[in-house]
């Protein structure tokens, strides 16, 4: 179990908790979260490189830690969705092992890198960003799939107004 202390259960119950301006967390239950990263915050991951990614992430569970007192501890199997224009999700769903002392205050993961295109679920077609992204609908729904560059500006509007889809 993800465990926090009081003043973040109500973000639990909310399930989205917002860290600054480039990073989200939301959670899906007591064992799996969702960790949005914007680019700006990992351009110098190799998400390749196993080892780094892990350093990073026992990195970012003992700032959330620290910070906020979300406590990431036992073992998880990792998804790390990666999106050029976006950045990257980590998902992360814990393990339910009979061991649980042995995990007491540490992290142990399994990681697997998905390079990916995010898609982003809307409910109008933004028209300013029309010719940078492609159009797609599907059982009546309208997603957006960028096909170059947004500005910051362009970026954090369409995250305001979107539902951010990733596998």
């Amino acid at each position: 179990m993800i465990k926090l202390k009081e003043q973040c259960r109500l973000f639990v119950l909310f399930s989205y908790y917002k860290i600054g301006d480039k990073v989200s967390i939301r959670f899906i239950d007591n064992f799996t979260l969702d960790i949005y990263i914007k680019k700006e915050l990992i351009d110098n991951i190799d998400f390749n490189n196993k080892d780094d990614l892990e350093k990073y992430l026992k990195k970012l569970f003992k700032t959330l830690k620290n910070k906020y007192d979300i406590v990431i501890e036992g073992f998880y199997d990792i998804n790390v969705y990666v999106d050029k224009y976006y950045g990257v999700v980590f998902h992360l769903e814990k393990e339910d092992l009979d061991y649980y002392d042995y995990y007491k205050n540490q992290v142990d993961m399994r990681i697997m890198t998905i390079n990916t295109e995010f898609l982003y679920l809307v409910e109008d077609i933004p028209y300013y960003i029309l010719n940078k992204v492609n159009v797609l609908i599907e059982n009546k729904e309208i997603y957006l799939k960028i096909k170059e560059n947004l500005t910051k500006l362009e970026m954090m509007k369409l995250l305001e107004n979107s539902k951010v889809v990733y596998n």
